[in-house]
C-alpha cells in the first residue's frame, strides 16, 4: 500500500475472478488525499467497467481513522459520479459503530451497505454479483 505525503494510505485494485473492485484505506486523510483518491477511483472504476462489465465494490475501511468533516463532505460529493460507474452492490467494512455512522453519511444509495464484519460484506456482495 503506497504511503502518501500526509501519511495516509489507500489502494485500489481489481479482482478479475470475482469481478470486484477492492479499495483498502488506512489512516487519517486530508482533503488533498481525498481528491487524489476520488480521481483515481473514478478512473479505475470506469476502466474496470469498460474492460470487465458489471462489477461489485468492496471497501475495507477497517484501518481508516474517523475522518474530518471536510473529507466526508468531499467523499459525499464524489458519490454521484461513482454511482454512475456501477449500479452493482458496494460494500464498506468498518471497525466501529462510529465509523459505520460516518460511512453511511456518504454511502447511502440503495446499492450501498456498511458492515462491521468482512465475511458478511463478502456474502452480501456474492449475492449481488449475479443480480442484474
Amino acid at each position: 500500500m503506497p504511503m502518501l505525503a500526509d501519511g495516509s494510505m489507500y489502494t485500489i485494485s481489481f479482482d478479475t475472478p470475482t469481478k470486484t473492485l477492492i479499495i483498502v484505506t488506512e489512516g487519517f486523510w486530508s482533503v488533498a488525499t481525498t481528491a487524489a483518491f476520488s480521481a483515481e477511483l473514478l478512473a479505475r472504476g470506469t476502466a474496470a467497467r469498460l474492460y470487465h462489465g458489471r462489477f461489485v465494490v468492496l471497501a475495507d475501511l477497517r484501518k481508516a481513522a474517523i475522518q474530518p468533516l471536510k473529507v466526508i463532505d468531499a467523499l459525499e460529493a464524489m458519490m454521484p459520479k461513482a454511482l454512475k460507474v456501477t449500479s452493482a452492490p458496494i460494500a464498506a467494512v468498518v471497525a466501529s459503530h462510529l465509523a459505520k455512522l460516518q460511512t453511511e453519511r456518504y454511502l447511502k444509495a440503495e446499492n450501498c451497505r456498511t458492515f462491521l464484519d468482512i465475511d458478511e460484506a463478502k456474502a452480501w456482495l456474492a449475492g449481488g454479483r449475479t443480480a442484474t
